[in-house]
């Protein structure tokens, strides 16, 4: 995947990197996140990314699919997680709980976490396993909304190639 670079007025942010703060007590003098929660900045390739809180359970693996809420924290997006209209994300990189890190929320995305034989071109719903979407639409699952893969994804769970439109959280079926 190839992950791009920012363009906005900072210098150049790397999006897939995640900022762990020091310990408590620590010397260091780089304990703030470099950015404040909830900036937004520009990719090369005209996506939109977002700077998030990792919450509990942080993200397990590349193109996981994260809920953020008003505070900018981001948790991994499942059946239990995200209310009606909270904003939906794709994490670039692996992130453990209490990292900051950039999450993207618009444009062409490489790799979004799905289940196997997910489909192109339909409505995406959460499903039991963190931070993986699917196609099948059944009770208790939560409507994805600006979201889709522009490519099906085979037989087993994994990454798809898919576009964001600053996706939310829809109804629950």
């Amino acid at each position: 995947m190839t992950i791009p670079y920012s363009t906005s007025n900072a210098a150049g942010f790397a999006f897939s990197q995640t900022f762990t703060p020091p310990a408590a007590g620590s010397y260091n003098t780089g304990q703030l996140a470099p950015v404040a929660l909830g900036t937004l900045a520009d990719g090369t390739d005209g996506s939109k990314w977002v700077y998030v809180l990792f919450g509990s359970g942080g993200v397990t693996a590349l193109g996981y699919v994260v809920v953020v809420d008003e505070d900018f924290l981001a948790v991994m997006m499942s059946n239990s997680v995200g209310a009606l209209g909270d904003k939906i994300a794709v994490a670039p990189a692996v992130a453990a709980a209490g990292d900051y890190g950039w999450v993207q929320m618009y444009g062409t995305c490489d790799a979004i976490q799905v289940s196997a034989s997910a489909a192109a071109n339909v409505p995406l719903a959460s499903t039991v396993t963190a931070g993986q979407l699917d196609d099948a639409v059944a009770n208790p699952t939560k409507n994805i909304t600006g979201m889709w893969l522009t490519t099906a994804r085979g037989g087993t769970a994994g990454t798809a190639p898919g576009y964001l439109n600053w996706p939310t959280v829809g109804t629950t079926n």
